[in-house]
């Protein structure tokens, strides 16, 4: 069937839950079985007889109470709510159209708990299509999270496509879930599904039954016979709800049960969509397949390391989908992993973008740090190619740097870490309320301040900003906002007098990363403001750096997924210290004579002694145009825009 655009088949089930509403319907077991119930009789007019008896009349919507208890009497209703709803984009003989109403139809905050959020059918077809061999089918297909069925629709549509009959293709799925009328929905769309291709079936006959994937033994078949890496094994497959106790407090009983029996894998902040990662893995042999919907955040997170670590060693990536677009009513950046147990790390790994999952490149799985996925989601949505000696940078001491003539003799030199050369912190809970509360505007003599509190919304690259751009900081604007340390509580006040000393700030979620040289030590930087301490004679050296395009691109690639936006980035302090060094003394020299340059131009010609500085630490780096390019466009976009905060 032909993918209509996935906004105006989501645009109808809104409006078909509306029209139903204005009728006087807003249960969603009836609005859904008045869709199922339309759709049948379609596919009826199109096929007029199956297996030598009608489909229509006393059909599915009949048979709705026999399917769960959850929906009794809700096909007593429906035929008669058939006439009130608006037309799909495709016609009524269209088995998406249950599970696309019954995301409509039950309320956001019931989805937003359950961290159910149904996937469009451009994507789930192009998961499908990703996680598959065009050489052979595989054995079995299984959603343990199938919501209203969608990935069980297209995994029976793939299966036919691979040479397999209806009847066979059905033989090969099946599917679970928690939540009795999405049970339902799927065991309804998988009749339409075979009603459309001739085969006579009841609905409670369908391969999909109500369990929680995270809960009791594995039930997914194993194919042993499956050579790893084939594509004929089993293939787990879906979407599984997102959920994290920082946004949603405590998991599931079973969720919390799974994460306390492998700790070394998941830290207590790991999202649910992770967990259920785990328990694939659990669920299955050497050969099958696991092909599944992740936050981004799952990438490049602390609390999911450990599983991604594990992975890697146990089932190789094989392919990944990345997209910049939100594909979920919730807004939520996702991607996708395909892992297959037992087999050998690929070649190349597939990559897919876009809420079209279109394959965009095949890249070496070598990563830029130890974690390959958050590195190749980055390649997927048009990283630049590093130089090599970035892939894995040398974790020994680097070599002191020359002077004089011997700078000029060695040129490149092993590179190192910033950590050689910086210590970074960052203000948390406490800091914040306490500078907050001991903010105080002034009003003096400019130049006469006994400090300067500056926030992310003032920082731009090598400009503090303060005085001449505004901050909001606990619910005030500030143009001059300074600190009362008198004000502040001990602890705090130590704090801020270790701060008050020559540093780095830098600021982060933003698409390069900012640095500004505070050579005075009178900035106080505001959470989630970075210090980054160094020798007051390497500060214009470790701006440098902090600026230069293979740096970004180095930390955006490692830390993939962990910023508010996807293609910003977000540091910790602990991170800080992990950036490159380059190989190019000289050029580095160089570029840190253009930042202290810097520091006496006028603001608005601030931007090209920072393009000059990035261009000198990219060759610096032994970075080519691509990388440098690549940086420009995101310098650009930062613009004249400052960060409200």
């Amino acid at each position: 069937m032909t993918s209509a655009n996935p906004a105006s088949l989501r645009s109808w089930a809104r409006g078909a839950v509306a029209a139903a509403g204005e009728a006087g319907e807003s249960e969603p077991a009836t609005i859904v079985a008045a869709v199922t119930a339309a759709a049948e009789h379609a596919i009826v007019r199109s096929r007029s007889r199956v297996d030598g008896r009608p489909l229509g009349g006393a059909g599915l919507a009949d048979g709705w109470s026999a399917a769960t208890p959850t929906a009794a009497g809700a096909g007593d209703a429906a035929p008669d709510l058939v006439a009130e709803l608006p037309e799909p984009p495709r016609g009524w003989a269209d088995p998406w159209l249950p599970g696309l109403v019954h995301e409509q139809a039950v309320a956001a905050s019931q989805r937003s708990a359950r961290g159910a959020w149904y996937t469009p059918e451009p994507v789930v077809r192009g998961l499908v299509a990703l996680a598959t061999s065009d050489a052979s089918a595989p054995s079995s297909i299984h959603d343990p999270t199938c919501g209203g069925g969608a990935f069980l629709l297209a995994a029976l549509d793939r299966l036919v496509e691979l040479g397999l009959s209806p009847d066979e293709a059905m033989s090969r799925v099946s599917g679970g879930d928690t939540d009795p009328l999405a049970v339902t929905v799927s065991r309804w769309t998988l009749a339409l599904w075979a009603a459309g291709h001739g085969l006579a079936v009841e609905p409670a006959a369908m391969p999909v039954v109500e369990v929680d994937a995270l809960a009791g033994p594995p039930r997914m078949p194993v194919d042993e016979s499956a050579s790893p890496g084939t594509g004929a094994g089993p293939l787990i497959i879906g979407n599984p709800p997102f959920a994290t106790p920082l946004r949603t407090g405590r998991l599931t009983p079973a969720a919390e049960a799974v994460r306390a029996a492998n700790r070394e894998l998941l830290g207590p902040y790991g999202d649910l969509a992770a967990i259920h990662l785990l328990a694939a893995l659990h669920a299955v042999g050497t050969g099958a397949t696991i092909a599944l919907v992740l936050p981004q955040s799952v990438l490049g997170g602390r609390d999911t390391r450990g599983l991604r670590l594990h992975t890697d060693r146990v089932a190789p990536l094989q392919a990944l989908w990345a997209s910049r677009e939100a594909v979920f009513d919730a807004g939520v950046r996702a991607c996708a992993v395909v892992l297959t147990v037992g087999a050998e790390r690929p070649a190349a790994v597939r990559l897919a973008a876009g809420p079209d999952v279109t394959t965009v490149r095949r890249c070496d799985p070598d990563p830029v740090g130890p974690d390959r996925w958050a590195d190749q989601a980055a390649r997927a949505l048009g990283a630049p190619t590093l130089p090599a000696d970035l892939v894995e940078v040398d974790a020994g001491a680097a070599e002191p740097a020359a002077t004089g003539e011997a700078m000029a003799r060695r040129r490149r030199r092993p590179a190192g870490r910033l950590g050689e050369l910086v210590a970074a912190t960052a203000g948390f809970r406490d800091e914040y309320y306490g500078l907050v509360a001991a903010c105080r505007e002034w009003d003096g003599e400019p130049g006469h301040e006994p400090n300067r509190l500056v926030t992310v919304g003032t920082v731009d690259p090598l400009d503090a900003g303060w005085g001449r751009v505004s901050c909001r900081l606990g619910g005030r604007q500030w143009q001059r906002p300074t600190v009362d340390v008198a004000a502040l509580e001990a602890k705090v006040a130590r704090w801020v007098a270790e701060r008050l000393v020559p540093k780095v700030v830098l600021a982060t979620q933003s698409r390069i990363l900012e640095p500004a040289v505070d050579r005075r030590g009178v900035l106080i930087p505001a959470t989630p403001l970075i210090a980054v301490d160094a020798d007051q004679d390497d500060l214009d050296r470790v701006a440098a750096v902090l600026l230069a395009p293979p740096v970004v691109a180095w930390a955006w690639q490692r830390w993939f997924g962990t910023a508010l936006s996807v293609d910003a980035l977000k540091l910790a302090a602990r991170q800080v210290p992990e950036l490159p060094l380059p190989a190019d003394a000289g050029a580095w020299d160089e570029a840190a004579a253009v930042v202290a340059a810097a520091e006496t131009s006028p603001p608005d010609d601030r931007r090209v002694e920072v393009d000059r500085a990035a261009s000198l630490m990219n060759g610096a780096y032994g970075a080519g145009g691509e990388v440098l390019e690549w940086w420009r466009s995101r310098h650009g976009r930062v613009g004249n825009g400052h960060r409200s905060g």
